[in-house]
């Protein structure tokens, strides 16, 4: 069954004067109400109304986004100079000696990181960003997967997400074991992939939410009052050549993958003297990758590939002395050499322990190399993929890159 003419010429009559706010009504429709409406569609009257309705919704959306966002991106002092402090102090904790001779040091040492975390987080609970406080949870939920580490050090989480040091346990943390280093305190705040290298990432960023954008190592960054400035571990000698955060680079990538693979295959395989021809042979893989990734990055125009490369430079050379046994050699340029006769003349528990399990050195390296291929592939729209929507860390995230084109 069709509709009316009278139906249909009420049903526009509707539209246009609920629309236009003049007109007949619906008690009084008709045709001449009809026909008038057509002549205003005609002369472009109607158009004309139409564009101006909508230009004035959007004008109220965008005001109203507006505000909620900048309620969400509001600037926040107090956690970007808290957050620029604990930066400085989680990556000085690196150059720090960790030998049992030196325990009282480092006790006071991880005291000032506990002070300046705390600081921290207290100020991000407080803060109106939303993404100061994203990150901040961030944070904390990797300092909970951490907890049974700091527990054999003496450091508790507490309630209100501050952590405590307990001085009596943390100097008699190598008592029982008679060990000449601290391998637990090693692990939470030496080098690269420790728990205090990514604390301070996540520093940097809460820095940057918090404030300008600048980057915490900028030249403008400040916090307490002074001017920061970039560390020389920091700065990249590129004068002869100019780079980009952004530029891919297909040869660090391709040299990246093949290194991953290596890596991959030792950490998977049975490391026993009973095995040592295969091990040697997959060594050799690694040190011939390792090899030519260093020198494809040597010639890189992407500066984020750069200092990931530098950074993996640091990481081999801290195990310097481990490799030495394997006769292995870091050579001056940071490039590996491997003596075949010594290799298959060492105890293969050395090789074991570098590659196998939860926060070795190998699983240490191929973060590293992740990173490198990450930045070659596709520069910084890689940048947040290891971090859900809201900030959180994604554990599962961490080296899928390769792992899914593999």
């Amino acid at each position: 069954m069709g509709i009316g003419v009278n139906g249909l010429s009420s049903g526009l009559n509707d539209t246009y004067s609920a629309l236009l706010g003049g007109g007949a009504g619906s008690g009084e429709v008709g045709g001449a109400s009809l026909l008038s409406d057509y002549a205003s569609i005609k002369n472009g009257s109607y158009g004309k109304m139409m564009k101006s309705y909508y230009a004035k919704v959007k004008e109220s959306e965008e005001e109203e986004g507006t505000s909620k966002g900048s309620k969400t991106k509001e600037k926040d002092a107090a956690s970007a100079s808290a957050a620029r402090k604990f930066y400085e102090t989680a990556t000085g904790m690196s150059a720090l000696d960790y030998s049992a001779d030196n325990i009282d040091e480092l006790y006071d040492k991880v005291s000032a990181f506990v002070k300046d975390y705390n600081s921290m987080m207290k100020a991000a609970s407080k803060s109106s960003n939303s993404e100061v406080k994203a990150q901040a949870d961030a944070l904390n939920d990797y300092t909970y997967q951490n907890y049974k580490l700091f527990s054999k050090v003496g450091i508790t989480m507490n309630a209100d997400r501050t952590l405590s040091i307990d001085e009596d346990t943390f100097k008699k943390v190598n008592e029982k074991t008679g060990a000449t280093t601290v391998p637990t305190l090693t692990t939470l705040f030496k080098g690269i992939g420790s728990f205090a290298d990514k604390a301070a990432d996540r520093a940097s960023t809460i820095y940057r939410k918090a404030g300008e954008g600048e980057d915490v190592t900028s030249s403008k960054a400040k916090y307490a009052g002074s001017t920061g400035s970039i560390s020389s571990g920091d700065k990249t000698d590129n004068s002869d050549k100019t780079t980009s955060k952004t530029a891919k680079d297909a040869a660090s990538a391709a040299s990246a993958s093949a290194l991953y693979k290596s890596v991959e295959k030792l950490g998977a395989m049975i490391i026993s003297d009973d095995n040592k021809d295969n091990v040697f042979d997959v060594f050799s893989t690694l040190v011939k990758d390792y090899n030519e990734l260093l020198k494809d990055t040597a010639d890189s125009k992407n500066s984020n590939v750069i200092k990931q490369a530098d950074s993996l430079k640091s990481l081999i050379s801290s195990n310097k002395s481990a490799f030495s046994r394997l006769g292995i050699t870091v050579n001056s340029d940071k490039s590996l050499s491997i003596d075949e006769e010594k290799f298959m003349e060492a105890d293969m528990s050395t090789a074991k322990s570098l590659f196998s399990g939860a926060y070795s050195f190998g699983e240490k390296m191929t973060d590293r190399i992740n990173q490198i291929y990450r930045y070659a592939t596709q520069g910084d729209s890689l940048n947040g993929q290891t971090y859900t929507s809201r900030g959180s860390y994604s554990a599962a995230g961490v080296g899928s890159t390769l792992d899914t084109v593999m």
